[in-house]
């Protein structure tokens, strides 16, 4: 059984099933420009660190990579 990393988990989903329903019930509009405010920040932040950890996730990979080679040249290199 493999776990899919982008699935929303059981609490994830319950949260997203919380604001659901507030947006959906709030009158009050000062409210939901609030949470709107605060959605639209959260969402800036998973989206910088999506890219971080993706920039990180491409330098080791690269760093792997030129090692892998560096590995191979030395092989392939005649030896004297």
């Amino acid at each position: 059984m493999s776990i899919d990393p982008v699935e929303r988990g059981l609490e994830q989903s319950f949260e997203a099933e919380k604001l659901s329903r507030f947006i959906a019930e709030c009158q009050d509009i000062d409210a939901l420009r609030e949470t709107a405010q605060a959605l639209v920040q959260q969402l800036q932040q998973v989206k910088a660190a999506s890219a971080w950890m993706a920039t990180r996730a491409s330098e080791s990979e690269n760093a792997k990579l030129e090692m892998l080679a560096e590995m191979i040249r030395r092989k392939a290199a005649p030896e004297g």
